[in-house]
C-alpha cells in the first residue's frame, strides 16, 4: 500500500513522466496521434491506454513499490488522458500554454486522491503493476 508520504511525490512524478511522454521529440507524434485518435477509433483508445499504462503507470509503480487497486489506476490513467485531451488535441487555455511545474502542481492533488481516496475496492481488485509484465488492459 501506498505510504502516506510518498503520494505527493509519486503523483509528481506520474505526471512529469506523462508529460515528458507528450511532450518530448522521440515520443510527441506517436502519442498524439493516440490521442487524437482515440476520439473517434476505440481501437487507437486502447492503445493509448495501453501505453500510459506501460510507459507511464506501470514504471513508477515497480520502482515505488506502490500496490494500488486497480480501479484507482484506472481512474488516474482517465485523469491523464483527459489532461491530454485538453492540453494538446483541443489546446483549451490555460491548460495548453501552462508552464508544466504549473500543471504538475494543480494536477497532483486530484491524482493523489484518485490513488490514496478513502474507498478501497475488494483486495482481488489489487493492480499487477509490480509484476515483470505490464498489467494487460482490460479489454
Amino acid at each position: 500500500m501506498l505510504d502516506e508520504r510518498a503520494p505527493a511525490d509519486v503523483t509528481e512524478r506520474l505526471l512529469r513522466r506523462f508529460l515528458m511522454l507528450c511532450e518530448s521529440p522521440r515520443t510527441r507524434r506517436r502519442v498524439l496521434t493516440l490521442v487524437r485518435g482515440s476520439v473517434s477509433n476505440q481501437r487507437a483508445g486502447r492503445r493509448f491506454y495501453a501505453l500510459v499504462n506501460r510507459a507511464v503507470l506501470s514504471p513508477v509503480a515497480r520502482t515505488t513499490r506502490m500496490e494500488v487497486p486497480a480501479v484507482r489506476l484506472e481512474l488516474l490513467a482517465s485523469q491523464l488522458i483527459g489532461l491530454a485531451m485538453l492540453r494538446y488535441v483541443l489546446e483549451v487555455e490555460p491548460i495548453a500554454s501552462l508552464d508544466q511545474e504549473a500543471l504538475v502542481t494543480l494536477m497532483a492533488p486530484s491524482v493523489r486522491a484518485a490513488l490514496t481516496g478513502p474507498h478501497s475496492p475488494r483486495p482481488s481488485q489489487v493492480c499487477a503493476c509490480r509484476a515483470p509484465t505490464v498489467a494487460l488492459v482490460p479489454w
